[in-house]
């Protein structure tokens, strides 16, 4: 099928219009098996450029990954290689996200309710109350411990790490 004429203003498949500025793919990621960095390409390793060099490419990210120790005339590009940072989609791009596990809680202590029955509970929750049970008059004395406790990582996040495979990224620049 050939589209002979158009009605509408250009958008591509996703539905997003088409953008002027990266008509030639400035400012576009590529993924290399191997690491090697095309000719019109820098490596995603967080350089900090000169906005006068590079302008085409400034266009198009700004001063987006900009740390704040660049100079006013400066501006750095994603340092994806060297933080090795997985990429998410979103649509709210270019946010830091930090690296997280599930917090969860673990109860161990002694119930004389049922007569003399130990038990033990983990449960998923990020709310530290203290003790075991609802301190019944029967009930002994127990112990509370978080995985946040042991490791900070713990309570940051709702997510694990998947298995991955690593690659060389590189942004386009001309």
């Amino acid at each position: 099928m050939e589209i002979l004429t158009l009605n509408s203003n250009e958008i591509n498949q996703n539905g997003y219009h088409l953008n002027k500025l990266t008509r030639n793919k400035i400012g576009f990621i590529y993924t290399a098996p191997i690491k090697i960095v095309p000719d019109d390409c820098l490596a995603c390793d967080g350089y900090v450029l000169k906005i006068a060099d590079y302008k085409k490419l400034y266009s198009v990210i700004g001063k987006t990954f900009n740390t704040g120790t660049e100079a006013e005339d400066e501006f750095r590009i994603p340092d994806y290689n060297v933080t090795k940072r997985f990429l998410q989609p979103s649509q709210n791009v270019a946010i830091k996200i930090e690296a997280g596990l599930p917090n969860h809680r673990h109860d161990i202590g002694m119930d004389n309710y049922a007569g003399s029955k130990y038990g033990t509970r983990a449960t998923s929750s990020n709310s530290k109350q203290a003790g075991w049970g609802q301190a019944a008059s029967n009930s002994l004395s127990g112990y509370t411990s978080y995985a946040s406790d042991s490791n900070a990582l713990y309570g940051k996040s709702s997510t694990v790490q998947p298995a991955s495979h690593t690659v060389h990224l590189c942004i386009k620049y001309k």
